[in-house]
C-alpha cells in the first residue's frame, strides 16, 4: 500500500513540477522539453524521484499509445500521402541505412570506446537503439517560428513511421544476438510482415470504430472509443506480432481522417481533439522529466569519450542518409529545398524510445553498460546541442515568419473556424428542433456579425502580409488543382471522356503542381 502511495505521489508531484515548468518555459521562452529534461537532471542528481522510472512497459503500454494517437489524429492524409514518398523514404530505408552506418562507425571506434573486443552485431543493435527520432520539442518550436507547415509535416511523419521501423529492426537484430539463425531474406520477410501486419490491424480497427461512432452522439462516449482505440489497436497487433507502434499511428490517422468526418459533430470533434492534447501534454511532460532522471550526469562525465563518439556517430549516419535520400526524394518528383534537407537532419533529435529500448536490455546483457552510457550521450547531446540550435539554424536558412505576424494570423484564422463551426452546430440544434426559432436568430445574428468583422479583419492582415497572402494563395490554387484531377478521374470512371483526355488534361494540371511548388 505505501509503495502505491509513493508512485502516486510522485506522479502528482511530477506533475506539479511539469505545470510549473511550462509556465516558466511560456514565460521566458524557453524550449519546454529541454526545460523539462534540465528539471530531471536536477531530480535525478539529488535522487527526489525513486519509484517512477522510464521503463518499457510505462512507454510502450502507457505513454506510446498516447502520443503516437494524437499525433497521427492531426496528420491530414491529403498532405501525408503528397509527401508520402519522402517520409517513408527517410523513415524506412533511411533508417536502416543509418542503423548500418552508426553500427558500422562504432564498431571501427570500438578501440576508443575501451571495449575493443565488441561484435559487430551488437555495434548494429546500438545503431537500432538509436535509429528513431523524437523531434517534439523540434516541432513545437517550428509551430511557434512559423516554419513551413510540409516541412513540419514531413519531419512529423518520418518521426511517425521510424519508430515503428527501429524497434521492428531492433527485434530482428536482438533475435540474431540470441543465437538465432536470421538471413538477409527472412529479416527482410519478417520486417515486412510485422510493418504491414501493422498497418493493416490499425487501419481496419481505425475503420471499424470510425462507423462505431458515426452513430452516436456523445462526445463522452465518442471519447472513450477513441481510447479503447489507441490502446487497443496496439495490443491487438502485439498480440498477433505484428508492428503495435504503426498499428496505432494508422489507426489515430483513420479516426482523424475518416472518424471525424463521418460521425463527429463539431462539438464533438472539439472535446476529442482537446481530451488527446491533454493526454499529449501529461505524456510528454512526464516522459522528458524521466529522461532527465535517467540521464546519470556523473556518469556522462566518467564516460565522456564513448558518449561524444556515439552522439557522433548517430549525427553522421543521419547526415549521410539526408545526403543519399535527398537527390532521390527530388527526383522522384518531390519539390524539397535543399536547405528543408539541412534542418530535418540537424532536427533528428534521439529521446524516449531510444532510452527505453537499452534500458530494456536485461541486466546480463552483454556490453550493456556501454550502450547505456552511450545511448545517455546520444540523447544527452541530440537534446541539448541540436535542440538549442535548431531554431537559429531555421532562421539563418530564411525559414521563420516574423512570430508576432504569425500569430495573429493562426489566432483571425482559428477564430473563423470556430465561429464557422458553432454556426453549423446552431443550425442543427434549430432544424432538430431542441431550440426556439426565436434564440437561433438571435445567436446566429451575433455570430455572423462576429465572423463579418474577423473576416474582415483577416482580408487587411493579407494586403498589408504579402508573404503570408501568397503562401496562402500557393495553397489554395494546388488545393483546388488537387480538386480538379479527382473531379477528371471521376468524369473519366463514368465514361465521360476517353483515357486520351484524361491524360493529357492531367498532364496538364500536374504541370501547374509543379509549378507551384517549385515557386
Amino acid at each position: 500500500m505505501e509503495g502505491h502511495l509513493l508512485v502516486e505521489t510522485e506522479f502528482l508531484g511530477l506533475l506539479f513540477v511539469a505545470m510549473v515548468v511550462a509556465m516558466l518555459a511560456r514565460r521566458f521562452r524557453f524550449p519546454y522539453t529541454i526545460a523539462l529534461v534540465a528539471t530531471g537532471l536536477v531530480l535525478g542528481f539529488f535522487n527526489i524521484v525513486s519509484a517512477i522510472h522510464l521503463t518499457p512497459d510505462l512507454l510502450f503500454l502507457i505513454f506510446l499509445p498516447v502520443l503516437l494517437y494524437e499525433a497521427a489524429f492531426h496528420v491530414e492524409l491529403k498532405d501525408f500521402l503528397k509527401n508520402a514518398k519522402t517520409i517513408i523514404l527517410f523513415a524506412v530505408p533511411g533508417v536502416i541505412l543509418a542503423t548500418m552506418i552508426t553500427g558500422a562507425l562504432v564498431y571501427l571506434a570500438k578501440p576508443l570506446l575501451g571495449d575493443p573486443r565488441l561484435p559487430f552485431l551488437y555495434a548494429l543493435l546500438f545503431g537500432a537503439v538509436t535509429a528513431a527520432t523524437d523531434p517534439i520539442s523540434v516541432l513545437a518550436t517550428f509551430k511557434k517560428m512559423g516554419v513551413s507547415r510540409k516541412l513540419a509535416l514531413i519531419m512529423e511523419g518520418e518521426s511517425l513511421l521510424n519508430d515503428g521501423t527501429a524497434v521492428v529492426l531492433f527485434g530482428i537484430i536482438l533475435t540474431a544476438l540470441k543465437g538465432n539463425n536470421v538471413t538477409i531474406g527472412l529479416a527482410l520477410v519478417q520486417f515486412l510482415k510485422v510493418v504491414l501486419g501493422g498497418l493493416v490491424v490499425g487501419s481496419v480497427l481505425g475503420f471499424v470504430f470510425s462507423l462505431i461512432t458515426a452513430q452516436i452522439d456523445d462526445h463522452l462516449v465518442e471519447i472513450t472509443l477513441t481510447t479503447i482505440l489507441a490502446y487497443g489497436s496496439y495490443l491487438v497487433a502485439e498480440h498477433f506480432h505484428v508492428s503495435g507502434v504503426i498499428a496505432v499511428v494508422a489507426a489515430g490517422m483513420m479516426t482523424g481522417n475518416f472518424g471525424t468526418k463521418i460521425g463527429m459533430s463539431p462539438t464533438t470533434r472539439v472535446a476529442v481533439i482537446t481530451f488527446w492534447e491533454y493526454l499529449a501534454f501529461v505524456a510528454n511532460s512526464i516522459i522528458f522529466i524521466l529522461i532527465g532522471i535517467e540521464l546519470k550526469i556523473d556518469s556522462l562525465l566518467l564516460h565522456a569519450v564513448p558518449a561524444v563518439i556515439a552522439w557522433l556517430a548517430v549525427v553522421s549516419a543521419r547526415g549521410t542518409i539526408f545526403a543519399f535520400f535527398m537527390p532521390i526524394a527530388r527526383w522522384l518528383g518531390e519539390k524539397i529545398p535543399y536547405r528543408w534537407g539541412t534542418v530535418l537532419f540537424w532536427g533528428g533529435l534521439r529521446g524516449s524510445l531510444s532510452m527505453v529500448l537499452v534500458l530494456g536490455l536485461p541486466a546480463d546483457f552483454p556490453h550493456r553498460e556501454l550502450f547505456l552510457n552511450m545511448t545517455f550521450g546520444v540523447v544527452f547531446f541530440s537534446l541539448f546541442i541540436q535542440g538549442f540550435t535548431i531554431s537559429r539554424l531555421a532562421e539563418k536558412l530564411g525559414l521563420v515568419r516574423k512570430r508576432e505576424e504569425l500569430k495573429r494570423y493562426e489566432e483571425l484564422k482559428g477564430s473563423i473556424l470556430t465561429i464557422k463551426a458553432a454556426l453549423d452546430d446552431l443550425k442543427k440544434l434549430y432544424e432538430t428542433g431542441t431550440i426556439p426559432a426565436s434564440l437561433y436568430e438571435k445567436l446566429k445574428k451575433e455570430y455572423e456579425e462576429t465572423l463579418a468583422k474577423t473576416e474582415k479583419e483577416l482580408e487587411s492582415f493579407h494586403l498589408e502580409n504579402e508573404e503570408i497572402l501568397n503562401e496562402q494563395l500557393k495553397y489554395l490554387r494546388r488545393h483546388l488543382l488537387f480538386k480538379q484531377k479527382d473531379a477528371l478521374k471521376d468524369a473519366y470512371s463514368k465514361g465521360l471522356i476517353s483515357s486520351e483526355t484524361m491524360s493529357e488534361i492531367l498532364k496538364n494540371i500536374d504541370l501547374k503542381i509543379d509549378l507551384i511548388e517549385e515557386n
